[in-house]
């Protein structure tokens, strides 16, 4: 491996990295170079692509519930279990973003701005331009007039505001964890947890800011606190697991308890949560289910991209079909269903795109980002 501190290796994992047409594997495999031989050395990178299937698993389940709930077809207890996993969702997600991210902070300025966020903001501002494109195409049941608008792409270039915000969100925190990391540790962190609080009870700017206020600490972690965390992650011992999640379900209902004006305890809330799904994540490595989550978490950037579209469209369908509205044992586990069929869904569209050599819909064509020479 080259000595040069662009080069991307086990520790620079983009958690929107591009993939392979031929292999659906990402071009440069995440953990290169760890010995695949040990159970220790497998936790250390697998642990991490399940922990974003988790997250974005959740985050699909979170847009499912919520459109059905709408529409009548599947109970408001759907409301109740994904404020439980709230303080999770996303704080997991830019963790394990952050974890892998030295490399990328490392880079010289302007190879940083070509290579990574010139390609995540053109990925971002593409499917503003294809949400424009569905959303005008959809059945009224389910589009989303917002994002049917001229106005969503121009103001989304300045004030993100649909679900693609997560991408805007990881250029931003590139650039800001950069641009903070001659500064002390304990100030970066400071400023992080200060902003986190505050977002808690004042708004900042839009719902979409506001978000990225409360979880640029966790890339933060995920960036400085690698050697915890993976330390952390070889606690798979069932004691530890029952622990960490009867602590942030202790947490949660104290919270819940105790009334408005204790919102800036979740970041804690969401500490406890982050180590029993860093935990879970390591210890079901190897697994079934393990391997499930491995799969989307190694692929997560078209589950993100199309799960809005895709929930919408296949929404739809569920809601034409009368056996949803006629037996509530099936509303009850539709949110599920339409989750698992969403995220195939978008696996599959990403495979036939790839295949019919539309990659220019998953990354900013070489050439422009800089990567043409390296990948040659």
């Amino acid at each position: 491996m080259p000595n040069d501190p662009t080069a991307r290796d086990a520790h620079d994992i983009d958690p929107v990295a591009p993939r392979s047409p031929s292999s659906g594997t990402s071009q440069v495999p995440d953990g290169v170079g760890v010995p695949a031989t040990t159970r220790t050395a497998r936790q250390r990178v697998e642990w991490v692509d399940i922990a974003k299937g988790t997250s974005i698993i959740l985050v699909v389940l979170l847009h499912a519930a919520n459109l059905l709930i709408s529409k009548g077809f599947a109970p408001e207890v759907w409301e109740t279990i994904n404020s439980y996993l709230q303080p999770i969702r996303m704080p997991l997600f830019f963790v394990a973003s952050g974890l892998f991210a030295q490399g990328m902070i490392a880079m010289a300025w302007p190879r940083m701005l070509r290579s990574r966020i010139a390609h995540l903001m053109y990925l971002y501002t593409l499917w503003l331009v294809v949400f424009l494109g569905v959303h005008n195409l959809l059945p009224s049941d389910v589009r989303h007039e917002g994002y049917a608008s001229w106005m969503n792409v121009v103001g989304g270039l300045y004030m993100p505001n649909s679900a693609l915000w997560f991408i805007y969100g990881l250029a931003v925190f590139a650039v800001a964890a950069k641009a903070m990391s001659r500064l002390p540790l304990w100030l970066q962190l400071g400023a992080a947890v200060a902003l986190n609080i505050y977002s808690q009870y004042q708004p900042v700017v839009s719902w979409s800011w506001n978000n990225l206020a409360e979880y640029f600490i966790y890339f933060l972690l995920g960036l400085h606190a690698r050697s915890l965390i993976i330390s952390v992650s070889r606690r798979t011992a069932l004691p530890w697991i029952a622990a960490s999640i009867a602590a942030y379900a202790a947490m949660y209902y104290l919270l819940a308890d105790a009334g408005s004006g204790t919102q800036g305890l979740t970041i804690i809330l969401t500490t406890f949560g982050l180590a029993a799904g860093v935990l879970v994540s390591a210890a079901v490595v190897g697994t079934p289910v393990g391997g499930i989550l491995n799969t989307v978490g190694r692929t997560t950037l078209p589950v993100y991209l199309m799960l809005d579209m895709f929930i919408a469209m296949l929404g739809y369908v569920f809601i034409k079909l009368a056996i949803i509205n006629e037996l509530l044992v099936v509303q009850a586990v539709a949110p599920l269903a339409l989750a698992a069929g969403t995220v195939a869904a978008a696996l599959y569209a990403h495979k036939l795109l790839l295949a019919l050599r539309l990659n220019w819909l998953f990354e900013l064509p070489p050439r422009l980002r800089g990567t043409a020479r390296r990948e040659a």
